[in-house]
């Protein structure tokens, strides 16, 4: 979808991706493949979380799995209990992150063969387009952290939780520092974004994924939230303006993992 030379030109500039087919079914199958996804992420999610608690409490241990301990008082305290748990969100990251990027690079090659490499955007960007959105991303953290400073609305103990819980740090690296933001980068800025690209311009679209992308970040405060949305923007115009996903999953990964080292 990009020209490989330079940024990725908009739709108003004239620019509509070359497929066989119409772009709003181009669009409407890359909808469908992003839902598909995202289910399977969350299905797997949910069973390694499920299997922690089995694991973890006697009650359960010897028993296979119910849907009627949805509403079993001693399930739900235990789910309470390790929502934050540092090893099993490493867990989930790892599984549901590995294997649905994985989905994802399968079945968008299945769909768009040729035309998977721009796509995704799975060009390698210049080295001075690394440090330029780099240092863009570093003036926005530095701004988040002093608000975060400023307002205590702004500010949250989430990872905190996550790493006084933790007792494998390299597997919650793994996870939630490498994995995770892999994961969330191909969802959103290559395959979500390269579906909507078809039917509209980049900054719609960088809207858009911005959009979903605070959505799914629904762990943290709601005031913690409202600063996700820039960094989604950014992101996105990161994807947008060096026609590279690297770049977003590169400043996305050193974001997950100074968190870890610096909470």
């Amino acid at each position: 979808m990009e020209n490989l030379s330079g940024p990725e030109k908009s739709s108003a500039e004239g620019y509509r991706p070359t497929y066989i087919r119409p772009p709003g079914l181009e669009f409407a199958m890359g909808i469908a493949l992003f839902a598909m996804v995202l289910l399977v992420f969350l299905l797997l999610q949910a069973a390694v979380f499920f299997r922690a608690i089995i694991v973890r409490t006697p009650e359960f241990a010897n028993s296979s799995f119910s849907i009627q301990w949805l509403d079993d008082p001693v399930f739900q305290a235990r789910m309470s209990e390790l929502a934050f748990n540092g090893d099993i969100v490493a867990s989930e990251a790892l599984w549901s992150g590995g294997i649905c990027t994985a989905l994802i690079l399968l079945t968008v090659w299945l769909w768009k063969r040729g035309h998977t490499r721009s796509f995704l955007g799975l060009r390698m960007a210049r080295p001075r387009q690394f440090l330029i959105w780099m240092g863009i991303f570093l003036l926005l953290a530095i701004a988040i952290e002093a608000l975060s400073f400023i307002s205590p609305s702004f500010s949250t103990d989430f990872m905190e939780k996550i790493l006084g819980s933790t007792t494998n740090m390299t597997l919650l690296v793994i996870g939630v520092g490498l994995l995770g933001p892999l994961f969330e980068e191909f969802l959103l800025r290559g395959l979500l974004y390269g579906s909507i690209r078809h039917l509209a311009d980049e900054h719609v679209t960088v809207a858009l994924t911005a959009g979903v992308f605070t959505l799914m970040h629904q762990q943290y405060e709601p005031a913690v939230i409202l600063l996700i949305l820039p960094m989604g923007i950014v992101l996105g115009y990161a994807r947008a303006r060096t026609g590279s996903i690297w770049v977003p999953v590169l400043l996305h990964v050193v974001n997950n993992i100074v968190s870890l080292v610096v909470p």
